[in-house]
């Protein structure tokens, strides 16, 4: 063991050079090499050693990960694989319009307008933004709101409660893709496939 005082950089990185071949990823050992900068650091404020060997030790790259957006297929697939009205309904304003699941969640049925086909939002920062649904969402929000009973002003209910949370939305769309094969499925993907498909659009 090399003492604390005596650490060098050559030593820092040959740790995390071994941590590497061990089969670490690039992110865990950025964060480890930030915990050690932060340590070392410290150390030296305290006047405990004399030089911080972290200083020039470069921050470790890491490869950013391209997100694919859902293909047509992916698409269809997702589509057919709902039960309910409801699920159809929340994937579709998903695609068509890019909301965050937490604009879903947070629709109320007063909110919409099925005969201007345009929904209040509450986005980021208590911020109200009005967004249009095209003809397939309005069809399925019309049999999902047909089918309710209830007195809740929440847009979207679950089994349990008077609003859909986003971690049931999560849940939801975890359940479908499995059951119909789909991979790496998750809200945001939503809005960057409506993203592409304005880009492909010209828009």
């Amino acid at each position: 063991l090399v003492p604390v005082g005596k650490i060098s950089v050559f030593h820092l990185r040959n740790y995390l050079t071994k941590e590497k071949e061990r089969g670490i990823s690039d992110s865990t050992l950025d964060g480890i090499r930030q915990v050690l900068s932060a340590y070392f650091g410290w150390l030296q404020k305290e006047g405990l050693i004399k030089n911080d060997p972290t200083l020039n030790l470069q921050p470790i790259k890491i490869a950013k990960k391209v997100r694919k957006p859902y293909s047509t297929v992916d698409i269809r697939k997702l589509e057919d694989g709902c039960t309910t009205d409801r699920d159809k309904a929340i994937i579709s304003i998903l695609l068509s319009t890019g909301c965050r699941i937490s604009e879903v969640c947070s629709m109320n049925k007063e909110d919409v307008d099925l005969v201007s086909k345009e929904i209040l939002v509450i986005g980021k920062g208590n911020k109200e933004r009005t967004i249009f649904i095209n003809d397939v969402t309005v069809m399925f929000l019309k049999r999902y709101l047909a089918s309710r009973h209830d007195d809740y002003p929440a847009l979207f209910v679950g089994k349990n409660t008077d609003r859909l949370h986003p971690g049931g939305i999560r849940k939801m769309l975890h359940i479908v893709a499995d059951k119909v094969d789909v991979e790496n499925a998750h809200p945001h993907r939503f809005r960057r496939t409506l993203a592409t498909s304005l880009i492909n659009h010209g828009l």
